[in-house]
C-alpha cells in the first residue's frame, strides 16, 4: 500500500499575523493613485496589427541593397519591449488593470517632452496629487535629468505639510539602476519640502515620516502589473498599530458607504431645513443637528462594516500582542507577582474586577488599582514610553482640536477658531502664565451684537496630578488640573465679530505654516493665545463637577440606610 504524505498546517507567524491584519485595512483604505510619467506606452491590441506583410515599393539605390519585406511587430514581441529593453517607458494598460485590481482608481499625468509650458505641467501634477493615496512619479520627466521630478517632489511635500501631514505614498518609478545617490536626493527634495523621513529597517530604498511613506522603485525588478501590490504591502507601514490599522479602515468604510449616505441628505429635505431654522431659537442649533446626523451616518457605516469588531476587540489585540511580546518589559508588583505576557492574554481573555484579573470560576488573580499603571509601561517598553503614549491618548480623548498638536488647522476658507465652551487660552503675565477654560453655556456665545462676557475655570499647573495634557509649542507638555473644591472664577468681556456675530480668534504666521490665534478683551489689557478646544461632554463634565460641589447637601437619611443601597452589607 501506497504510503500517503499528509501535509502537516504549520502555524502561522505572529508576524505574518498581524501583517496580514495591517494589510486588511490597507486594501479597504486604498482608493486612488496617479501615475506620472513622460513616456507612456499603450501596447497595440493583436487585432489591431496588419495581419499581411508591408509592401515594399521595387527601388533601386545602385548599392546592391537587397530589400526584404517588413513585419509589424506582434503584440507579445511589444510586451517584451516593454519589460526589457525599453525598461524607461510605462506600460498605461498593465498599471491601470494592476490598480483597477486592487479597488484603486488610477489617474495619469503624462507631460509631453516638447511641452514647454512648465507651470500648467506643475498644476496638472500638484492637482493631481492632492487628491490621491498614492503618487507614482518617474525619475526623469525632462532632458533625461531629475531636476522637474525633484522640483515637484518638494512642492507635493509643502502642500501635505500645509495639511498638518497628509497621508501619502509617494513612489519615485524608475528604469534607472538603483542606488543610494537617487535615494538621498529624493529624500533630500521631499525634505527641503518639510517632512522628516527615516530609512525602514529591512526593507531597501524605503523610508517614512509621520505621514508620508517614500520608496523608489525599479520598472523591471517590479513590473507595472505588481506594481499596486507592492505598493499596497508599502502602504501597510501606516498601519502597524491597533489604532492606525482601525482609523484607516473607519476612513475606508466611510468611504465605501459615502455615496448611500449622501443620498440620505437630498434635496427634498431641504424645505424642512430652512423651515425648521427660520421657526427655531436659536436657529444655529439647526445646522448642529444636520452636522451631528452626517456624523451619525458616518458612524453607522463603521457598524454596518464591524469595523471596530475587527479591528479593535479581541482578536485584533491578541494579534498585537503576540507581534508586539518581545518589547515588553515585565513589571514586578507585589511579592512574587508581576505585568508580564501570561497575565496581559489572561486579562484580554475575561476581563478585570475591583479584586483583580478574573481567572474564570477560580479567585481573581490579585492586582491592586494602584499597581495598574504597570500594564501600560509593561506594554509600552518602559515607564518613558508609557507616559509620552498615555499623554498623546489623553490629549486625543480630551481635545476637539489643538493649537499646537496633531489637528488640521487650515481650511480653504482662512478658518477661525471661536470663543466658546471648552475654549482652552493661555494668558502670559510677565514670567507666569495662566491657563483657562470658557465655560460660557455654548448658546451664550452665538448671535452677540455687542460687549459680552465670558467666564472662565482657571487651571493649576501640575505635571505630576492633572485633569488633562495640554501640548504648547515646540511640542511641550504640560499638566493642568481643575481645582473643584476651591476653584478660581474670571470673567473677561469681548467684542464680536460683526459679520460671523462671534468671539473670533485672530490669525498670525497663517502664511508661513501652522498659525496661531490670539483673542483680545474689549479693553486690550489681556491677551489670550488659544490652545485648543476641547470637546462639549468633557467641558460639561467640569461645569457639573462645579455644580455639585456647590449644591452638597448635608446627611439627611440614615447612614444605615445609605450603606445597604451602597451595597456595603446585607
Amino acid at each position: 500500500m501506497t504510503a500517503q504524505v499528509i501535509e502537516d498546517v504549520l502555524p502561522t507567524a505572529p508576524a505574518d499575523v498581524w501583517f496580514e491584519h495591517t494589510l486588511s485595512a490597507v486594501r479597504k483604505f486604498l482608493k486612488s493613485a496617479v501615475v506620472i510619467d513622460n513616456q507612456p506606452y499603450v501596447p497595440q491590441s493583436a487585432h489591431d496589427i496588419p495581419a499581411d506583410p508591408v509592401p515594399v515599393p521595387d527601388i533601386n539605390s545602385g548599392l546592391g541593397d537587397e530589400f526584404e519585406e517588413l513585419v509589424v511587430p506582434t503584440a507579445s514581441d511589444q510586451s517584451a519591449l516593454t519589460d526589457d529593453a525599453l525598461a524607461h517607458i510605462l506600460d498605461v494598460r498593465k498599471v491601470s488593470d494592476a490598480f483597477a485590481g486592487d479597488g484603486m482608481a488610477c489617474a495619469f499625468v503624462l507631460p509631453d517632452d516638447s511641452d514647454p509650458d512648465l507651470v500648467s505641467i506643475e498644476k496638472r501634477v500638484l492637482g493631481a496629487a492632492k487628491i490621491s493615496d498614492v503618487v507614482v512619479i518617474d525619475w526623469y520627466l525632462r532632458d533625461n535629468v531629475p531636476v522637474l521630478t525633484l522640483e515637484l517632489l518638494e512642492k507635493i511635500a509643502v502642500d501635505d505639510v500645509k495639511e498638518s501631514g497628509r497621508m501619502r505614498l509617494i513612489c519615485v518609478y524608475t528604469g534607472q539602476p538603483l542606488d543610494e545617490q537617487i535615494f538621498s536626493d529624493v529624500k533630500a527634495a521631499i525634505g527641503r519640502g518639510g517632512i522628516e523621513l527615516e530609512d525602514v529597517s529591512g526593507s531597501p530604498y524605503c523610508a517614512r515620516g509621520s505621514s508620508c511613506v517614500v520608496v523608489l522603485l525599479n520598472k523591471t525588478a517590479v513590473p507595472p502589473s505588481e506594481l499596486s501590490s507592492a505598493l499596497t504591502e508599502r502602504f501597510a507601514l501606516f498601519a502597524d498599530g491597533l489604532l492606525p490599522s482601525f482609523a484607516l479602515a473607519a476612513v475606508g468604510a466611510i468611504r465605501k458607504n459615502i455615496h448611500h449616505m449622501v443620498t440620505r441628505f437630498g434635496s427634498g429635505l431641504d424645505s424642512a431645513y430652512v423651515a425648521n431654522r427660520l421657526i427655531t431659537n436659536p436657529p444655529e442649533d439647526v445646522a448642529e443637528l444636520v452636522r451631528e446626523l452626517l456624523v451619525a451616518e458616518c458612524d453607522n457605516a463603521l457598524g454596518i462594516e464591524s469595523v471596530a469588531d475587527n479591528y479593535l476587540d479581541k482578536a485584533a489585540v491578541g494579534a498585537w500582542l503576540s507581534k508586539n511580546e518581545s518589547v515588553f518589559v515585565e513589571q514586578s508588583y507585589g511579592k512574587k507577582q508581576k505585568v508580564d505576557v501570561a497575565l496581559c492574554s489572561l486579562l484580554l481573555k475575561n476581563g478585570i474586577d475591583n479584586v483583580g484579573a478574573k481567572n474564570g470560576s477560580e479567585k481573581s488573580v490579585e492586582f491592586p488599582v494602584r499597581h495598574r499603571n504597570k500594564v501600560s509601561i509593561a506594554l509600552a517598553g518602559g515607564e518613558a514610553s508609557s507616559k509620552e503614549s498615555e499623554a498623546d491618548f489623553s490629549r486625543l480623548v480630551v481635545f476637539k482640536r489643538e493649537a499646537f498638536g496633531d489637528t488640521k488647522l487650515i481650511g480653504g476658507d482662512g478658518w477661525r477658531p471661536s470663543l466658546t465652551t471648552g475654549t482652552l487660552l493661555r494668558m502670559q503675565e510677565g514670567e507666569a502664565k495662566r491657563y483657562f477654560v470658557c465655560l460660557t453655556p455654548a448658546c451664550d456665545t452665538l448671535r452677540l451684537s455687542d460687549e459680552t462676557p465670558f467666564v472662565f475655570l482657571e487651571a493649576a499647573v501640575d505635571d505630576s496630578c492633572y485633569s488633562l495634557i495640554l501640548r504648547e509649542e515646540e511640542g511641550v507638555d504640560r499638566g493642568l488640573y481643575f481645582r473643584g473644591k476651591h476653584p478660581t472664577l474670571m470673567t473677561y468681556k469681548f467684542f464680536p465679530d460683526s459679520l460671523s456675530q462671534r468671539i473670533r480668534g485672530e490669525p498670525h504666521n497663517a502664511d508661513c505654516g501652522r498659525p496661531t490665534f490670539t483673542f483680545v478683551t474689549s479693553s486690550g489689557a489681556q491677551r489670550f493665545t488659544w490652545l485648543g478646544e476641547i470637546r462639549y461632554a468633557r467641558a460639561a463634565s467640569e461645569m457639573a463637577k462645579l455644580a455639585g460641589n456647590w449644591m452638597r447637601i448635608g446627611i439627611n437619611d440614615s447612614e444605615y440606610l445609605r450603606l445597604i443601597e451602597a451595597g456595603k452589607f446585607k
